[in-house]
C-alpha cells in the first residue's frame, strides 16, 4: 500500500507540472466542442483547454484496486500516444464522448487472461455507478478469434466493448443523464455496420503512398466531379451557404468533402490528421467510416485505420476491422497488418502446449492462399519459410517431428518457388541447398521435378516486371480526367499499364490453364481486383471482369463485381444494362412477369436516379457561377478615369453598356457551358430510359391498365419524370408499330411534333414512319411544314439538309420527275455550295455503287503500261534516259551505297574477295522474293488469245538489264535479221520422214521399181 501511495501522489505532482498542456477536461470545454464540425468555432478552443489539477483526484477516485498494479510496470508510457496526459493513465473516455475529450488512452498493461478483475466504479456527475458485465472485462479476458475464416464474419458479438474496457473512466463534468444516454447508444451500436465507430490515418509511411497523384485537386466536369446522391444528399455547396474563417481547418476541410466527396481525397486526408493531431480520436473514427464508405477498396485507408486502433490498443475494434476486410481486399500490407496482429497476441516465447504456433501457421496459411500468388508477396513467402523453419524439430533428423518439419519446408518451397515474384530466386538457392544437404540422390530427383515451373516463375517475374516498371499502384482511386485536362496522360498510361497485365495473365504465361484451371481463374481475378482498386472509377474494367467470370463459370464473383461496380459508379450506363440484363437471363424461370419485371427494373432506377442528381447538381451549380459572376461585377466596380469638364455623357452611358455587355456575355457563356453538360445529361436520361422500356416489352408487354405495368407505363413514367428526348417518344411509337402494328405509334408521332418542331432527327424519324405505313401525302404534309418552320431560321436551315435529302431519295425512285425538280432547285437555293452533279446523280446512285461514275475500258490503249519502273531517273552513257531500280532487299545493308558510274574509266576495278557474312542471308532473302513473283506466261505465237487489261509487268531484274545494256544504234556490224530467218524457216517444205529425203543425182535409177514421192523417183531399193 505503501508503494501505491507513493505511485499516486507521484502522478498528481506530475499532472500539477503539465496542467496547463492538458487537454480539454472543463465542463465549459466539453460544452462548446462536442458539436460536430457544422458548430466547430476555433476561437473557442483556446478558453478551456488547460484543465485545473483539482480534477485530478477524482481520477485517483475511480481508479480499480487493479490499476496501481498495472500502473507499476516499468516504462508505462510506452503504449501511449506522442500527445497523451501522463495523467491520464489511469482512465478512459467512452468512445462516444465529446471528441474534445482525450479519447481511447490506452492501458499500460495487460493482466494476465487468468487473472480475476474486481468490478470496477466510476463517478458520473458525482454519483458512483458500478458497471455492467461486458464492461467489466478488460483486453486480457478477450480471446480474439485465433485465425479469420469466413464463419468468423458471421459471428461477431452482439455487444461491443466501448473503448478499452479494462480502463477506469472519469467523467466529473458530464451531466448523468447525458452520459448514461451516450453509453447506451455506444453499446447498442451493431458491430458490422460500426456506424459510429470510425478511425484517421498516421503521418506514416504507409500514408504517403503514392499520394503524388492527390497532391491537387483536378478540374473535372460537374457530371463527373460528384458523388452519389447517398454521399452528399444536397447539391448546394456548403462554403456558399455559410462562410469560414481561414484558421477554421475542419470546417473548411468538411466543406470541400461534401462538395466534391468523391474527387477531393486530399481534404479527407487532411481532415483524418486534423482530428488525430487534435487528439480527436472519435472524430477520426467516423471521417475513417466515411471515407471508406466512398472508397472501401482502399487498403492504404484500411491499413493507416488499423494501425491506429492497434496503437491504441482497441483490440476488439481491431479485430472487427480485419472482418471486414481480409476476405474481400486483396492487398498485401492489409494481410502483413494482420499476421504481426496475430503473431502479437499468440507469442511464441511462452507457447507450452504448441496453440499458438497451430494458429499463426493457419493464419499464414490463409493469407497465403488469399494473396500468395501477389508479384510483391515475397516478404510474407520468406517470413512463412523461417516461421516453419523456427519450429521444434531438426532438419535432416529421424524423429516424428524432424520428419514433420521437413515435409513442410518441402512444401513450402515448393510452393513459393512457382509464383513469379521478387525473391523466388533466393528462394530457389535456399530450396537447392536445403534438398541437397538432406539427399543428394533424392534431391536432384525433388530439383529436377521443380525446374520447370521455377524456370517459367522467374522468366515470367522478369516479363511482368518489364511492362510494370513505371505502374503505381495505389489503392487511392482516382476520378477519369477529362481529356485535354491536367493528368489526362497520365491516367490513360496506368489504364494501359493494368490493361496489359490483364492481358498477359488471360495469356496463360504460368501454364496454369491445362493443368489448374481453376489457378488459372483465380490468378486473372485476382488481378481485375487488384486493378480496381486503382481504377474504381473506370465502368470498363469492372464490365470486362464480371464479364470474364461470366464466360469461365464463375457467376458468384461476376455479380459481385456487378454490384460492387455500380456502387462506385452509380451514374454508369454500361454497368447498369449489364446488370439488368443477367437478371433477366437468370429470372427466366420466374412466371410471375410483375417479380420479374421488379427485378429487373432495380438497376435501371438506381441509374435513372444519380443521372437525374446529377442534372439537378449541374443546374445548383449553374446558379452559382452566375450569382458568383454577378457578385463580382458588383464588388469590383471599374474606377471611372480622369475626365475633363468638357467630356460628354455619352462616354459615361457608353462604359457603362460596355461592362454590362461584358458581364452580359460571360454569363452567356457560363449558362451555354452548362446547357451543353446538361443536355448531354438528358440524352444519357432518356437512353436509359428507352433500354428500360426496351426491357419492360420484352418481360411484360405493352401492358394493361390496372394489372401489368409494360412498356406504355414506362412511357408514361419517363414523360412524368422529365428531362427526356424526342428520342423516347421516337422509340415508343417504334415499338407500337414494330411489335404490335398499332395506329398509337401515329398518335405519339404527332404528339412529339409538337413538343419538339426544331427537331430534325424526330422529323425525319416521323417522315420515315408516314412512308412505311404508306401515308404519303401526310408525309409530305409533314415536310413542308417542318422544312418551312426551320428555314424561317437562318441558324437552322442546316437542319433540313437531311429532311430533303431522305424526301429526295423517295422521290427519285417512286415519285414524279417534276417533283424531284422541284426539290432540287429548293435544295439549290437553301445550299448553294453544294454541287449540282451531286444532287443529280443522287437520283440514280446507291450506297454502294454509282453509275454515273462509271468509266469503262474501250480501248487496250487506256491500259498500256508505263514505260518507266519507277524510281529514280538516271542518264546512262549512250545518252538515253533510263530508270534504275531500287533493290529493296538490300535497303537496310550495312555495306556501303552503290555508287553510279558514268563510263567503265572511271569506275573501279573489282578483286575476287571472301564471300560477305551477310551474303548468304541477302541471297536467301532475294531468292524468296523470287519465289513469290508470279511466273510469266508467254503466249505461244499460234495462240489466238489477246490480253485485254493491263498485262503483268516484268520482273525487277529484266527491267534493269534492259535499262543498262548498250543501245542498238551502237552495232554496226551485220545484221541478224530475226524475221527473215522466221520467214525462211516457215516457206521450207521439210519432209515428213526419211523416206521423203530426195537422192542424190548419181543415184537415180539405180533399182527395178521406182517410186514417184513429190514429182521426182526414187529407188524402190532405197525404201
Amino acid at each position: 500500500m505503501a508503494e501505491d501511495d507513493a505511485e499516486n501522489a507521484f502522478f498528481q505532482a506530475q499532472a500539477m507540472n503539465v496542467g496547463s498542456m492538458d487537454d480539454n477536461n472543463g465542463a465549459k470545454d466539453q460544452d462548446e466542442n462536442a458539436s460536430d464540425s457544422d458548430d466547430y468555432d476555433p476561437s473557442s478552443t483556446l478558453q478551456g483547454q488547460y484543465p485545473g489539477p483539482s480534477e485530478e483526484p477524482n481520477s485517483g477516485e475511480n481508479t480499480s484496486p487493479d490499476t496501481p498494479t498495472s500502473v507499476s510496470q516499468p516504462k508505462p508510457q510506452t503504449s501511449l500516444p506522442q500527445d497523451a496526459d501522463p495523467s491520464q493513465q489511469t482512465g478512459s473516455a467512452y468512445p462516444s464522448q465529446p471528441p474534445s475529450r482525450p479519447e481511447s488512452q490506452t492501458s499500460t498493461s495487460v493482466p494476465a487472461s487468468g487473472t480475476s478483475v474486481q468490478p470496477k466504479t466510476r463517478t458520473i456527475g458525482g454519483f458512483v455507478v458500478e458497471d455492467e458485465d461486458e464492461d467489466d472485462t478488460g483486453d486480457a479476458d478477450y480471446e480474439p478469434p485465433a485465425v479469420l475464416g469466413v464463419e468468423d464474419l458471421n459471428t461477431i458479438p452482439s455487444h461491443p466493448t466501448p473503448g478499452n474496457a479494462n480502463e477506469a473512466t472519469s467523467t466529473p463534468d458530464v451531466s448523468f443523464g447525458e452520459a448514461a444516454h451516450e453509453s447506451a447508444s455506444a453499446k447498442n451500436v451493431p458491430n458490422s455496420s460500426l456506424s459510429s465507430v470510425p478511425l484517421a490515418f498516421k503521418n506514416d509511411g504507409s500514408m504517403n503512398t503514392d499520394q503524388n497523384l492527390y497532391n491537387s485537386r483536378t478540374s473535372l466536369q460537374p457530371e463527373t466531379a460528384q458523388g452519389s446522391a447517398a454521399v452528399t444528399p444536397t447539391p448546394d455547396s456548403p462554403s456558399t451557404v455559410k462562410g469560414r474563417l481561414p484558421h477554421d481547418r475542419v470546417g473548411i476541410l468538411e466543406d470541400r468533402i461534401q462538395e466534391d466527396p468523391r474527387g477531393d481525397i486530399p481534404a479527407w486526408l487532411e481532415l483524418i490528421n486534423e482530428h488525430r493531431g487534435r487528439n480527436r480520436i472519435d472524430s477520426a473514427r467516423d471521417v475513417y467510416e466515411r471515407f471508406l464508405q466512398v472508397f472501401p477498396l482502399s487498403a492504404e485507408a484500411w491499413v493507416a485505420y488499423a494501425t491506429m486502433e492497434s496503437e491504441l490498443n482497441e483490440l476488439f475494434r481491431l479485430e472487427q476491422i480485419f472482418n471486414r476486410t481480409l476476405l474481400t481486399i486483396p492487398a498485401v500490407q492489409l494481410w502483413t497488418v494482420y499476421l504481426d496482429y496475430v503473431r502479437r497476441r499468440n507469442p511464441l516465447s511462452t507457447d507450452t502446449t504448441g496453440q499458438a504456433r497451430r494458429i499463426i501457421s493457419s493464419a499464414y496459411d490463409l493469407a497465403l492462399q488469399h494473396i500468395g500468388m501477389d508479384k510483391d508477396s515475397g516478404s510474407i513467402w520468406s517470413d512463412y519459410i523461417q516461421f516453419i523453419r523456427s519450429g521444434p524439430g531438426n532438419v535432416g533428423g529421424s524423429g516424428w517431428q524432424d520428419q514433420q518439419k521437413m515435409d513442410l519446408l518441402r512444401k513450402g518451397y515448393q510452393r513459393a518457388i512457382c509464383v513469379p515474384m521478387q525473391v523466388v530466386n533466393t528462394l530457389w538457392k535456399e530450396y537447392d541447398q536445403f534438398e541437397m544437404g538432406l539427399n543428394k540422390l533424392t534431391g536432384r530427383k525433388f530439383l529436377q521435378e521443380q525446374s520447370p515451373s521455377y524456370m517459367t516463375a522467374r522468366s515470367s517475374y522478369t516479363e511482368l516486371q518489364n511492362f510494370t516498371r513505371d505502374l503505381i499502384r495505389t489503392t487511392f482511386p482516382r476520378l477519369p480526367p477529362v481529356p485535354g485536362s491536367d493528368g489526362d496522360v497520365e491516367f490513360l498510361q496506368q489504364i494501359e499499364i493494368w490493361k496489359r497485365w490483364i492481358s498477359w495473365e488471360k495469356g496463360d504465361p504460368l501454364v496454369l490453364r491445362e493443368d489448374d484451371l481453376a489457378a488459372y481463374k483465380t490468378r486473372v481475378a485476382y488481378v481485375y481486383k487488384q486493378a480496381l482498386m486503382a481504377l474504381r472509377f473506370l465502368p470498363e474494367i469492372w464490365f470486362e471482369a464480371a464479364d470474364f467470370c461470366f464466360l469461365n463459370d464463375m457467376e458468384t464473383e461476376g455479380n459481385d463485381f456487378l454490384k460492387n461496380g455500380i456502387d462506385a459508379n452509380p451514374e454508369s450506363c454500361l454497368l447498369a444494362f449489364k446488370r439488368a440484363d443477367r437478371l433477366e437471363i437468370t429470372s427466366e424461370s420466374e412466371q410471375d412477369p410483375i417479380k420479374r419485371g421488379t427485378k429487373v427494373r432495380e438497376p435501371y432506377d438506381r441509374l435513372l436516379d444519380s443521372l437525374y442528381d446529377l442534372i439537378a447538381k449541374a443546374r445548383t451549380r449553374e446558379t452559382q457561377d452566375v450569382a458568383r459572376l454577378e457578385e463580382t461585377f458588383k464588388s469590383n466596380p471599374d474606377t471611372p478615369p480622369v475626365r475633363n469638364d468638357d467630356d460628354d455623357d455619352d462616354d459615361d452611358q457608353r462604359e457603362i453598356k460596355t461592362k454590362e455587355s461584358v458581364k452580359n456575355s460571360q454569363i452567356e457563356a457560363v449558362r451555354n457551358a452548362h446547357s451543353i453538360q446538361i443536355g448531354i445529361l438528358s440524352k444519357t436520361v432518356s437512353f436509359a430510359w428507352i433500354a428500360l422500356m426496351r426491357a419492360m416489352r420484352r418481360i411484360q408487354g405493352k401492358g394493361k391498365p390496372g394489372e401489368i405495368p409494360g412498356s406504355r407505363q414506362v412511357f408514361a413514367d419517363a414523360r412524368k419524370k422529365g428531362r427526356i428526348t424526342s428520342d423516347v417518344y421516337i422509340a415508343s411509337a417504334l415499338i407500337e408499330y414494330h411489335c404490335y402494328k398499332d395506329p398509337a405509334a401515329t398518335k405519339i408521332f404527332e404528339r412529339g411534333a409538337k413538343l419538339f418542331p426544331d427537331d430534325e432527327n424526330f422529323a425525319l424519324e416521323y417522315l420515315k414512319h408516314l412512308i412505311d405505313i404508306n401515308d404519303v401525302i401526310n408525309a409530305r404534309a409533314v415536310f413542308e411544314m417542318t422544312v418551312r418552320k426551320l428555314a424561317s431560321n437562318p441558324d437552322n436551315v442546316h437542319k433540313t439538309k437531311p429532311i430533303f435529302a431522305f424526301l429526295h431519295e423517295y422521290e427519285s425512285r417512286y415519285g414524279d420527275l417534276v417533283q424531284v425538280i422541284n426539290l432540287e432547285t429548293r435544295m439549290r437555293e437553301l445550299f448553294p455550295d453544294d454541287p449540282t452533279l451531286e444532287q443529280f446523280a443522287y437520283r440514280f446512285a446507291t450506297p454502294n455503287f454509282d453509275p454515273t461514275t462509271f468509266r469503262p475500258i474501250i480501248s487496250p490503249s487506256q491500259t498500256r503500261p508505263k514505260t518507266g519502273y519507277p524510281g529514280a531517273q538516271v542518264t546512262s552513257r549512250h545518252g538515253t534516259p533510263t530508270s534504275r531500280p531500287q533493290d529493296h532487299s538490300v535497303t537496310h545493308s550495312p555495306k556501303r551505297p552503290l555508287e553510279d558510274f558514268d563510263d567503265d574509266i572511271s569506275r573501279p576495278r573489282k578483286f575476287v574477295r571472301g564471300e560477305s557474312p551477310l551474303k548468304t542471308t541477302q541471297r536467301r532473302q532475294l531468292d524468296q522474293q523470287k519465289r513469290t513473283q508470279p511466273t510469266l506466261q508467254v503466249p505461244t505465237s499460234g495462240s489466238q488469245y489477246r490480253s485485254q487489261g493491263s498485262p503483268a509487268p516484268l520482273p525487277r531484274d529484266i527491267v534493269y538489264l534492259l535499262s543498262v545494256i548498250p543501245a542498238a544504234s551502237t552495232y554496226t556490224a551485220g545484221r541478224f535479221s530475226a524475221d527473215k530467218m522466221v520467214d525462211l524457216i516457215r516457206r521450207l517444205d521439210m519432209p515428213a520422214s526419211i523416206s521423203q529425203i530426195p537422192l542424190p543425182q548419181s543415184a537415180r535409177g539405180l533399182g527395178t521399181g521406182q517410186t514417184t514421192i513429190g514429182g521426182q523417183q526414187f529407188s524402190g531399193a532405197y525404201r
